[in-house]
């Protein structure tokens, strides 16, 4: 016989993948392995009668109790244990379907023996009638009686050998295929429950979690609308105290610009009456110095002229004494006119040139006076335009605050 026939888990998916809950059998029955043991047929004692090799004799079971052999050794494997939802142990599962698999290579093997060993008997019968053949007597009868009587033995326990290796090869597989059926049929009704329970676990959590759902958004429309409520007082808060903290700040600006305003008018009145006052008196500064070169520079010109009179006298006076004195009397009063004269246009130089270094001192010093007031009346003007520009801002402010009152179309 051939293998034909024993691959019955060969179409059939692996039990020991996919989901532990959706898998699941019942007692499974293992099927042993010893169920069909190796014989050997028997033949007669006597050796070298006829040139028939001796063989070990040994006895055949028949098919009935073939059958009850292999029926008393498939046990029952013990209840699988059941673990969530139902289901059984995946583990257990794939150990018993594995132990299947094992029983059925086992007798596969068990086969392969008992076909081996029909094989053998066949090639003694063949080997007997060579022999047989080759005395040219191709019938029993001229064998002998007792060695008809051994083929005879021979072909009949092969025969027999061989129909109940085929009636426990029979036997096996069809139990081998019920338990399978058996086992796709209880794994489907395991698996269609399996579905229908887990439908309905998925359907009940499913309106749980709707049901939680609508809570979690009512409970979100109601904190939301807090929220707004909060905000919109908290906004109108704010803009009550923005509009005051404008009006304050408008109004406390009013009065630092009034006071700024004040303060420069009253510095500028004051730097202008200071720069009058501080030309009054370079004026006079320089008038009196004026003055005082003038009265220098008179008095030296009438003490030259003073000194010229009494180098003439003296001239007069040496003319008469003589020429030579005369000549040198007229000499010394020409040096004394002349370095009279060049004293004279010094000091007057001199008094020229302090006079118009105190009046340039005098509208310099007014320069940089009047340059500090309007440096000072310049910043004062800047501050101003700032302070008036924040105060525009703030005008924006309180514009936007006030935009910001008017009610605003709920959006759907």
């Amino acid at each position: 016989m051939s293998d034909k026939g024993l691959s019955i888990f060969d179409d059939e998916p692996s039990k020991g993948s996919g989901n532990p809950d959706q898998q699941s059998t019942q007692a499974i029955p293992a099927v042993s392995a010893d169920a069909a043991t190796s014989r050997q047929p028997a033949v007669g004692t006597e050796a070298g009668r006829g040139g028939v090799p001796p063989r070990p004799q040994q006895s055949t079971p028949g098919p009935q109790a073939a059958a009850a052999s292999a029926a008393a050794q498939r046990g029952v494997v013990p209840a699988l244990p059941v673990v969530r939802r139902g289901g059984y142990d995946q583990i257990a599962v794939n150990r018993a379907l594995q132990q299947i698999v094992d029983e059925k290579a086992g007798l596969a093997a068990s086969l392969q023996a008992t076909e081996q060993q029909v094989g053998g008997l066949q090639a003694e019968i063949q080997s007997l009638r060579q022999q047989l053949a080759e005395v040219k007597n191709p019938t029993y009868a001229g064998l002998g009686g007792r060695a008809s009587e051994m083929l005879r033995l021979a072909e009949e326990e092969a025969a027999d050998v061989r129909h109940t290796a085929q009636e426990e090869s029979r036997e096996i597989l069809d139990q081998a295929n019920r338990d399978a059926r058996a086992i796709r049929a209880d794994a489907a009704r395991e698996a269609e429950d399996m579905r229908a329970v887990q439908l309905r676990d998925l359907e009940d959590q499913r309106g749980r979690i709707l049901a939680d759902a609508e809570q979690e958004r009512t409970l979100a429309r109601s904190e939301a609308a807090d929220i707004v409520a909060s905000a919109k007082r908290e906004a109108a808060q704010l803009r009550l105290a923005a509009e005051q903290e404008v009006n304050d700040l408008r109004s406390s600006t009013t009065r630092e610009v009034e006071k700024l305003r004040a303060g420069a008018d009253r510095e500028v009145q004051e730097a202008r009456r200071a720069l009058a006052v501080e030309k009054e008196r370079l004026a006079r500064e320089a008038a009196d110095h004026h003055a005082s070169a003038m009265a220098q520079t008179n008095q030296i010109v009438t003490e030259a002229e003073e000194r010229a009179a009494a180098a003439e006298e003296r001239a007069r006076e040496a003319i008469a004494q003589g020429s030579a004195q005369r000549e040198q009397a007229q000499r010394e009063a020409e040096a004394l006119i002349s370095r009279a004269r060049r004293e004279a246009e010094q000091i007057v130089a001199s008094a020229r040139t302090q006079s118009e270094s105190i009046n340039a001192s005098g509208h310099a010093e007014a320069a940089r006076e009047l340059a500090a007031l309007k440096a000072e009346a310049e910043r004062m003007a800047r501050r101003r335009d700032a302070i008036a520009a924040q105060l525009g801002a703030l005008r924006d402010v309180v514009a936007g605050f006030a935009d910001d009152d008017e009610p605003t179309k709920p959006q759907a």
